[in-house]
Parts: structure tokens; sequence; C-alpha cells
């Protein structure tokens, strides 16, 4: 016997997002013939079809759609769609919007496409919806996921969300510079694998992506030790080096200086400056 289900979550947040957010989601195994519309919706909303079947029907155009199936319908579109009669469809769903929704769906060329990553859209689809109501913070990370599987393979507009992967990227690199984070752990946040992450970092940055984290922490490290009077093994923790060894080593390859003797130099610097600017001078 078939269990049918409907199951909804809606978000709220206090900030404003403006690039592309979620803004509602669930999931559901629809009745022989459900269908709903027609409906001009004022959101974006990606269904993906896990089993079973139905039709789409936006404007006057009919898809019909099958497992392993996303189908994308737009703001301001007529649209239509119904469960088979005798196989229904089971399906997850997002509603969202933001400046950024039709530049990052580009690969949606038509309202339906397969799931051409091996599954990886679906999945990354489930881990978001089976979360339940989580808060907005948490939906956005799932969210970004989706976008990235959804985005990762498609050449049309490849190059623009490659560049979106490395800000991602440098983003989460410096919200979290004070922990130990890794390049699998840049590259799970993104939503990409390691290896590709490498070749953008290499394409747009000419560095790996491990290199471009240690000059981050060794160059936030000097701004510590030039602007704050805390203790190095303190500056080391704030960067992410729990292990003050390792951080005079990686930062004398750096500044080709040990952290104390760079502090002496720029911190008498700056304290030359500062008194300067108390005086009038």
């Amino acid at each position: 016997m078939v269990d049918y289900f409907f199951r909804n979550y809606y978000l709220a947040t206090t900030y404003v997002p403006t690039d592309i957010y979620p803004i509602q989601y669930g999931e559901q195994q629809c009745r022989p013939g459900y269908g709903f519309g027609p409906y001009v919706r004022s959101n974006y909303i990606l269904h993906y079809v896990y089993s079973g079947g139905g039709i789409l029907l936006i404007d006057d155009t009919e898809y019909t759609i099958h497992p392993g199936e996303i189908f994308l319908i737009k703001p301001g579109r007529r649209a239509y769609y119904e469960a088979d009669s005798e196989n229904p469809w089971m399906y997850r769903w997002i509603e969202f919007n933001g400046s950024m929704s039709e530049r990052i769906l580009s690969a949606f060329t038509k309202p339906v496409i397969s799931d051409y990553d091996d599954g990886m859209i679906g999945e990354r689809f489930k881990e978001f919806i089976s979360c339940g109501k989580i808060p907005f913070e948490a939906a956005m990370e799932k969210f970004w996921a989706v976008i990235a599987a959804l985005t990762v393979n498609s050449a049309e507009s490849e190059h623009i969300r490659s560049q979106d992967y490395v800000q991602m990227a440098e983003l989460y690199i410096k919200n979290n510079i004070d922990k130990k984070i890794t390049v699998n752990d840049i590259s799970s946040h993104v939503g990409i694998n390691r290896s590709y992450l490498s070749r953008l970092f290499k394409q747009y940055k000419n560095i790996s992506p491990q290199q471009y984290l240690t000059t981050a922490r060794v160059n936030m490290a000097a701004q510590y030790l030039k602007n704050t009077d805390i203790s190095i093994a303190e500056v080391a923790q704030s960067v992410g080096y729990s292990d003050y060894h390792t951080f005079n080593k990686v930062f004398h390859r750096s500044f080709n200086t040990s952290p104390s003797e760079w502090r002496k130099k720029h911190f008498w610097q700056r304290s030359i400056i500062d008194n300067k600017h108390e005086n009038g001078g």
C-alpha cells in the first residue's frame, strides 16, 4: 500500500538576502491524478522527481516527467502539473528567489533537465529536505549544495559559476580563519570536489587552495602582530594553528623572519605613526 504524504517547511530570517535564497521546501508522495494549478508564481520553484511520473504544462507546452528529472517553474509563467493516474510521482521541491537566480540557473535552457551527475542532484535535494525544519543559516548551506550540484556540469555558464565557487571558498576561509579548516572542509562547503576546487584556484588565483589558505592565515597573523599586543601563541590560535612551532615555521617561510622579529619591527613602526598623529604631525 502506498504511503501518501505531504511535508512542507517555511523559512524566515531577519536578514535581507538578495543574491539567491530559499523560501520554502518540502516533499510529497502524490495521490493518483493529483494536480496543482494552473498557477502563476512570484518565485522560482524546483522539483526533483524520485519515483513515478506526471506531466508539466508551462504556458502551452506539455512535458512528460520521469524519475531522475528536475523541472523548474519561473516567476510569471503559467504552470500546471499533475501526477500520473497509475504511477503518481514522489518529488521534493525548493521555492526560492533572489537577484542571481536567473544567472545561476542558466543550466535550464528548457524547463526540464535530467540529473546528469549520477544522482548527485537528487542526493543534495534529499539531504536538504530530509533535515525538516532547520534555521535559515543551515538551510542556506544545504541550498547552496543543491545549486552547486545543479550547475557544476553545465557548460553554458561554467565560467561564471567557477568564479562564484572561488568567491564562496574565499568567503568561507575568511569567516573561518580562526578554525583548523582543511581544503576538504572548503570543498565540502562549496559543494564541489577537492580536485575541481584545486583546478579553479589554479585557474583564477594561480595558487592551490592550500597555498591560499596558508597565505590568508599568515597575513591575518601579521595584522594581529602589528595591531594587537596578544601573545604570539594566541596569534597562532587565532589563525587556526594549535601548535606554535608549526605556526612559527609557516610564518618564517612566508616573511623570511620569525613572528617575534616581525612584531618588533612593525609594532615599533606603528607606535611611531600613532605618536606622530597624537602630536599633530
